[in-house]
């Protein structure tokens, strides 16, 4: 009885159990790694770094705009002497830097370089130090040149290894009382890991790198690692990245990597708000939101281990108070059989008390012996009929 019990209960757990975990492996693999929203999720993330990076240009643009409106800063170009004018850009410079690191919006990104140029794109003076004096800058960064022609403010992306710069720079163009362009101010911001971590965490929390796409391949130039696997970050410059990278410059859209590498699905984009340039943003989400839909449905298998040593248990205790009022029945009757004829049965049970009952009274029927009626107390179990009160005749 009691195994039979146990293993009846213990199928249903185990089915139960096993059907619950197939169903819900079915239907979470395709919400845990649902390859087209997963390429939807990196398209998301390129969109929103690429905004964030845009937005930070236009702004500083616009700062500066509105920083070098100022006689002061028109004053540095009509000074009579090559020193005064350095000396002047120098505190005009280091003004400049100051307003801006205590500017919340600079917050995350403060320049490391602020620099002023002439009509000619040579630097009058850059601040903090008399360092890249009378160098022709827009002559290792054509851009400039081109928005002194122009008059135009900008921004553009200066990575020179020569020069050990490595900067998202805007530049606000300085102009006259009569409208002629005088001058420039560049505000370089560091492209570093630091500002790929900050614009992750303003936008997506995904794996960005900023890298330069060149005939060979990718050049990762700062990432936003941190807690990502070191592998993510390497495969970001693959061969398959690097395909999907050339794709995005060419088509100024974003293009996507069809297969998984080292676990996480990758796309490429043009970056935007920065003029021409053969950079791009490239970024990683993981393939599955989960290691494993087993990781997620182990529980599921605890429960029914669980569950198992509770039919035991349960099984035991049930089986017990079946068994032995069944087993004292068993051995009374075996007793009666060899001759012990006054023996009755006093067992108290729920479920087989009305079979004792009527063991009892048969017993009681076949040795002759009346019916006892009464209750504890030794009173009638019933009531008198209408016979027991006529007198005799």
């Amino acid at each position: 009885m009691r195994s039979k019990i146990i293993v009846v209960n213990a199928g249903i757990v185990i089915l139960v159990a096993l059907l619950s975990y197939v169903l819900l492996a079915t239907s979470l693999k395709n919400v845990v790694s649902d390859p087209a929203e997963r390429k939807h999720e990196v398209e998301r993330s390129l969109r929103a770094a690429n905004a964030q990076l845009a937005l930070d240009a236009l702004r500083v643009e616009r700062w500066l705009e509105k920083s070098i409106t100022s006689e002061q800063t028109r004053g540095v170009f009509g000074l009579g002497t090559p020193e005064a004018r350095q000396q002047a850009a120098l505190n005009e410079a280091n003004r400049l830097r100051d307003a801006a690191q205590g500017d919340e919006q600079f917050t995350g990104m403060a320049p490391s370089l602020v620099a002023i140029v002439d009509e000619q794109g040579v630097v009058v003076s850059r601040d903090g130090s008399n360092l890249m004096r009378g160098e022709k800058l827009s002559q290792a960064y054509p851009v400039l040149a081109d928005a002194l022609k122009s008059g135009r403010a900008g921004s553009s992306v200066w990575i020179n290894r020569q020069r050990q710069e490595q900067l998202l720079v805007s530049y606000a163009i300085v102009k006259s009382e009569s409208g002629a362009v005088i001058g420039a101010v560049v505000v370089g911001t560091p492209l570093n890991d630091e500002r790929m971590t900050r614009t992750s965490e303003l936008t997506s929390g995904s794996l960005l790198v900023f890298a330069r796409s060149y005939d060979k391949g990718l050049e990762a130039v700062a990432d936003s690692g941190g807690n990502h696997a070191q592998s993510a970050v390497s495969a970001a410059t693959s061969a398959p990245v690097a395909a999907a990278a050339k794709s995005a410059s060419s088509s100024k859209a974003i293009a996507s990597v069809d297969s998984v590498i080292a676990g996480d699905l990758f796309g490429a984009m043009p970056l935007d708000g920065y003029g021409p340039t053969d950079s791009v943003l490239i970024a990683a989400v993981p393939a599955s939101l989960v290691d494993g839909v087993a990781s997620l449905l182990w529980p599921i298998l605890a429960v029914g281990a669980l569950g198992l040593l509770m039919v035991v248990f349960a099984g035991v205790l049930l089986g017990n108070y079946i068994s032995q009022p069944v087993s004292e029945l068993e051995d009374g009757l075996l007793a009666i059989i060899n001759g012990q004829q006054d023996l009755r049965f006093q067992i108290e049970h729920d479920e087989l008390g009305g079979l004792v009952f009527r063991i009892n009274s048969l017993l009681n029927a076949l040795a002759g012996v009346p019916e006892d009626t009464t209750d504890d107390q030794g009173r009638p179990s019933k009531a008198p009929s209408a016979n027991d009160f006529q007198e005799p005749a």
